[in-house]
């Protein structure tokens, strides 16, 4: 597994409209969020304006990456990115009140799941991504796995169509307010995907 330093080169923005812009200390990234951001898909909204920080890689035999959160009041996730249909986003969010362990999966359509966040919860979650398959990490426990992820052929769901590189990174947004202050740190990437 590799540091990904924020202060590295390779990083940048997926769109430039929406970069997401921060501090850089070492090791660490803080970013302001800004208020009516998301990523979600629908068939009735698809909105993908959350600022993007991040690096296209390729996928080879797999992948994973990881990050730690800092525990706030807004959405900041790790990120991953395969084509406009399709993405991963994993993290703290802040809904009803409550902090929750957050995975949205949009493929070609966003899913999500969460679960209240407890005091002993990991800061750390990982995206595990290869052979078509997403695996989404909290700590060690594997809290999402989607055993087909990724685009298809000629929009024929029963054949599957491989990538040849992925944009991975971190994303924050607040669908309502922003003004919210989080941070990630210690970015890593290992290649191979892990087993499912």
């Amino acid at each position: 597994m590799t540091t990904i330093p924020f202060s590295a080169d390779r990083w940048g923005p997926l769109d430039a409209a929406h970069a997401l812009e921060g501090s850089v200390c070492g090791d660490s990234l803080t970013h302001t969020t800004v208020g009516d951001t998301d990523w979600w898909r629908t068939t009735a909204r698809h909105q993908v304006d959350g600022p993007v920080r991040g690096f296209w890689h390729p996928v080879g035999e797999g992948l994973e990456v990881s990050v730690e959160l800092s525990i706030s009041t807004r959405r900041r996730t790790l990120f991953l990115y395969v084509s406009p249909t399709r993405w991963v986003k994993a993290g703290i969010e802040f809904d009803d009140g409550a902090l929750w362990n957050g995975a949205v999966v949009t493929n070609p359509y966003s899913d999500w799941s969460k679960s209240r966040r407890g005091p002993a919860d990991s800061a750390r979650y990982t995206i595990s991504y290869g052979g078509n398959v997403v695996q989404i990490y909290l700590g060690d426990e594997m809290i999402r796995q989607v055993m087909w992820f990724g685009p298809t052929r000629d929009g024929d769901a029963d054949v599957d169509a491989e990538v040849d590189r992925v944009f991975v990174g971190v994303m924050a947004c607040s669908p309502q307010e922003g003004g919210a202050e989080v941070s990630w740190r210690n970015f890593t990437l290992k290649t191979g995907a892990r087993p499912h």
